[in-house]
């Protein structure tokens, strides 16, 4: 069953009623995937009950109805939710879910409350383990992926809102991000120009677009915020700090980013120096050998010629994936030319043409990306110069392309208004 575009047919507090209660649910989930992780079951347990509440009372306010002030979910209030988003079995799925929370479990990690009136303390432990949670965990999934489907198909009902990075991360005072490794061609604001020109197949404004600092982001208005700037990003501080947080958690509650060119977040632009800083894990030294003595302590020599590691960067320690990279023996050092072809996610017609490609993902097993473009045969092999990376609930998409010129900044915009028309269908069935 495709869900039907409800979003526009309620009332404009409505929306965003429905749009903080999504992204609650999808927060919550993080939550307990994360507790979950570091093994505290009762926590994972407590954010699931969160979330699955969040679930019902979404759909229900987007059905355009109404809920009563209660936590949990009964056949009539899963009866409030409309037909054009759950079937009937779906509908009866997820009842039987979201009735199986065992009370004294849910009491125990919403409230701290177990002793339901007796004498006798049991150990939370006993309530708690990975073998009864990890289900539960499983069950809420199921929840999730079918509430980020119905989302998806609610955001992408044109006009679409997208947002630009403005070079902020919150304030007029800061000095904006005016760096753009390897996607110099527009502007900040030329890029929210030409998003705004972009029509629909019914020549109407696909986009409403807008500049905007990354502190806005939280706020789960945009269905897409773009950054411009490439390689670097806005940040206060020359670390990873609030303004990478912010762009990591937006993606994780079902945003989608999209990175304009190179390897995203390299560089850190610090709003309250001015400046950019290479932003990576790594201390550049091959290997130390002992060589020689200094009054009897021996001195290590050191080799500073190892390239910098996949695993310093930002796109592999929080995406997991790869990106090829320079091989100055093969001649392969920069922007190299080659042939990509459209992914079938992005139209039937699988256009081919030829790009510069940089810092294009890989060949590799994994189940977190989706290609958009591909270049069969490339100096590389097989690589993806334009890839939706999931993550929690929403995608990264790497432009592994460099933007300092017009033909990539076109190809670009083209994908972009491609996924926004068709693509966003696999994304949100993507799991």
């Amino acid at each position: 069953m495709t869900p039907k575009r409800l979003l526009n047919k309620i009332d404009k507090d409505q929306q965003e009623y429905y749009i903080f209660l999504v992204k609650e649910c999808f927060s919550g989930f993080s939550n307990a995937e994360y507790n979950f992780s570091v093994y505290r079951y009762s926590s994972c347990y407590a954010w699931l009950v969160h979330s699955s509440e969040f679930f019902w009372k979404s759909l229900t306010i987007l059905s355009g109805n109404y809920f009563e002030l209660k936590h949990e979910a009964s056949q009539a209030d899963m009866a409030n939710i409309s037909k054009d988003l759950l079937s009937d079995d779906e509908r009866i799925r997820a009842y039987t879910i979201l009735s199986q929370f065992p009370t004294i479990r849910r009491d125990l990690a919403r409230y701290g409350y177990y002793e339901k009136g007796t004498h006798v303390t049991a150990s939370p432990e006993a309530a708690f383990n990975r073998e009864n949670t990890e289900p539960e965990l499983h069950k809420v999934n199921w929840l999730i992926n079918k509430l980020r489907e119905i989302h998806y198909y609610q955001l992408f009902d044109p006009p679409i809102k997208i947002g630009i990075l403005s070079g902020y991360v919150r304030a007029r005072k800061e000095k904006p991000c005016s760096y753009y490794p390897h996607s110099r061609h527009k502007k900040a604001v030329q890029w929210m120009i030409d998003i705004k020109g972009i029509k629909d197949d019914n020549d109407s404004d696909l986009f409403q677009a807008s500049l905007t600092p990354i502190s806005n982001l939280s706020s789960g208005t945009f269905s897409i915020v773009i950054n411009p700037f490439g390689e670097a990003y806005p940040e206060l501080g020359s670390a990873e700090g609030v303004g990478l947080r912010t762009i990591l958690s937006y993606i994780q509650d079902g945003g989608i980013f999209i990175n304009s060119g190179g390897q995203p977040f390299v560089y850190s632009w610090d709003v309250n120096t001015g400046s950019h800083s290479l932003l990576v894990n790594f201390v550049p030294i091959l290997s130390y050998e002992e060589s020689d003595y200094n009054e009897g302590m021996p001195v290590l020599s050191r080799n500073e010629s190892l390239a910098i590691p996949q695993e310093a960067l930002i796109l592999k320690r929080y995406f997991d994936v790869e990106t090829e990279w320079d091989h100055p023996e093969k001649e392969i050092v920069g922007p190299i030319e080659v042939e990509i072809e459209y992914d079938k996610i992005l139209g039937n017609d699988r256009l081919k043409t030829k790009a510069r490609a940089y810092r294009p993902v890989r060949q590799q097993l994994s189940d977190k990306f989706q290609p958009l473009v591909h270049s069969p045969e490339s100096l590389w092999g097989t690589v993806y110069p334009v890839t939706a990376i999931k993550f929690g609930r929403g995608f990264l998409i790497q432009t592994g392309m460099n933007l300092d010129e017009e033909r990539e900044y076109m190809l670009l915009l083209d994908i972009i208004r491609r996924l926004s028309l068709v693509g966003y269908e696999s994304l949100a069935k993507f799991s």
